[in-house]
């Protein structure tokens, strides 16, 4: 009988870094947001310059926002603003380490729906 290996990801050896994992971490939550903003986009059929003449502001600074990162270093009233101009409500929270076990399962049902 052949044996089965199991090979693991170049992510999964990746997540095995502290260091690595720590970054990845931090920076999940923004990358999600800003799926949420492109997927919008997308169903809208905007173009960066599209959501850009709504806001008020150049296209360029709409690309700095949502390409590698940039949503991290946007401030919330940006994040807002955007979110209201593609037709979403933007709703930053905190809650204890404790119940984010219980109620982020629930509220990641709830954007994907």
């Amino acid at each position: 009988m052949k044996t089965k290996e199991k090979f693991k990801t170049i992510s999964g050896r990746e997540m095995e870094d502290p260091e690595f994992r720590k970054l990845f971490e931090e920076t999940w939550p923004a990358f999600q947001l800003e799926v949420q903003l492109l997927n919008a986009l997308e169903r809208r059929h905007w173009t960066y310059a599209d959501l850009a003449k709504v806001l008020h502001t150049q296209k360029s600074a709409i690309s700095r926002d949502l390409k590698g990162g940039g949503l991290r270093f946007a401030s919330i009233a940006r994040i807002s603003k955007m979110a209201e101009a593609l037709g979403m409500k933007f709703v930053p929270f905190c809650i204890s380490e404790k119940k984010a076990k219980q109620f982020v399962p629930v509220i990641k049902k709830l954007v994907t729906a």
